[in-house]
């Protein structure tokens, strides 16, 4: 099969007139220039066509297409069908990849004879700059297992794939709008038994945006997310459990609990942790969906996602019974703004939060107002927490704050106070109710 290009790199456009310039820009500044870049506008509603129509009319290398508004999964699928590299990966409009990316990737797989090439993942932005440790230790491996454990733990589109094989396969992204990635991955790696290899001196950089930014979907907390995540994982789940038995293996348990461990510590980690800016409904629907997890596990595997929740303890799955029962109270007169920002985004969420009246904050039920003129004589009294921090309510909270106060609580052995919480002042406001 002849191809026209080296790579082909597949952009879903949606609305992304904010970034889109500077992935395209670093697209075309690739130390690999044999590639395709195929935009896909999916039907959006501001200048996002006009910034393809411009790009595309100076580069004669960038594919445009439009759809209707159909989702992330439809516009790379759409992509799929149009490549004429080679190779295939996917680049969403608002990240970008280390400038010679695309080059590492063509030369490994040239010299592995791979059909699926796994790349390291920075994340930046929100948060700061961090390297996934498991995607790392992937990409170092010259040769990876279809079945190896880590693979479960990686479901961004930090990969690149023969294009003869993926056209071929069938395997396309589901319609869903949550760890879709997930699901497309690893069902064309059962389904195809790819030959895989690493790619260390290749980088996906992921962008993360500040809460006052606007939530990317992976940030949001939506029924609909939840749902369509637990269908991805159902979806992994029964594909893997059918290659199983396909291949007449004896005991294919151990690897499926592995697959119901990542599952509810992502459920956890990406939706739980994250519950103030979900609604109840949602919240629920959140208990559910971990209990079903639970029910399915062997006793081994309860044991390892006991550490997922160390911090938060047994979660609640209702907000009104964490506003009854906090393991925090953050007592802060005047907040600000960027405090509140900084507060929600935390990543141990049963807290709560004593204030004096303020129209500006959030209407969530763990928020009590005391008058300004007894705040002082009754915000200790008010607090619920077994941890009581009293703050100024100008800091800017890293993300991490109250997970490591909950730890040290939960666990004396734990260690220091790292410095990013130092910094803070903490010790000097932590008082830990006897």
């Amino acid at each position: 099969m002849n191809f026209k290009y080296k790579f082909s790199v597949i952009v879903p456009c949606y609305n992304s007139e904010k970034f889109l310039k500077e992935t395209l820009d670093n697209l075309l500044g690739q130390t690999l220039k044999e590639i395709q870049i195929i935009t896909v506008n999916d039907g959006s509603t501001d200048s996002t066509a006009d910034i393809i129509a411009e790009y595309s009319a100076n580069n004669t290398n960038i594919l445009s297409l439009y759809q209707e508004n159909a989702g992330v999964s439809a516009a790379r699928n759409n992509g799929i069908d149009h490549a004429e590299g080679k190779y295939t990966t996917f680049l969403d409009s608002d990240d970008l990849f280390s400038e010679n990316a695309l080059e590492a990737m063509y030369n490994a797989l040239e010299e592995t004879g791979a059909d699926l090439g796994i790349y390291r993942l920075m994340r930046f932005g929100y948060g700061g700059t961090e390297f996934n440790p498991i995607v790392d230790s992937l990409a170092k491996d010259k040769h990876i297992d279809c079945y190896d454990k880590r693979l479960l733990w990686n479901f961004l589109c930090n990969k690149c794939y023969r294009t003869e094989l993926l056209q071929k396969s069938g395997i396309r992204f589901p319609s869903l709008r949550y760890s879709e990635d997930g699901a497309f991955f690893m069902q064309f790696v059962y389904k195809t038994q790819p030959k895989i290899t690493g790619i260390y001196d290749a980088v996906l950089k992921y962008r993360r945006l500040a809460p006052e930014q606007g939530y990317s979907v992976s940030q949001r907390i939506e029924l609909e997310l939840v749902e369509h995540f637990s269908r991805s994982h159902e979806l992994i789940y029964d594909a893997a459990n059918a290659s199983f038995y396909d291949k007449n293996c004896d005991n294919p348990e151990d690897y499926l609990q592995e697959i119901l461990n990542k599952n509810f510590t992502a459920l956890v980690n990406e939706f739980y942790r994250s519950l103030w800016r979900g609604d109840d409904e949602t919240v629920a629907f959140i208990g559910k969906k971990a209990s079903e997890i639970r029910g399915k596990m062997t006793s081994e595997t309860k044991k390892k996602c006991s550490n997922v929740i160390k911090d938060i303890g047994e979660p609640i799955f209702s907000k009104s019974e964490i506003a009854k029962k906090p393991f925090v109270s953050v007592i802060a007169k005047k907040p600000s703004k960027d405090f509140i920002h900084t507060l929600y985004a935390q990543t141990m969420p049963v807290f709560e939060l004593i204030t004096a009246e303020n129209t500006d904050l959030p209407k969530h039920e763990n928020i009590t107002f005391l008058t300004s003129r007894s705040f002082k004589k009754f915000a200790k009294k008010t607090a619920k927490g077994k941890i009581t921090i009293i703050l100024k309510g100008n800091e800017h909270l890293d993300m991490r704050f109250l997970k490591v106060i909950s730890l040290l609580k939960r666990s004396p052995k734990f260690g220091i106070l790292p410095d990013f919480v130092i910094k803070f002042g903490a010790l000097l406001f932590l008082k830990i109710k006897k």
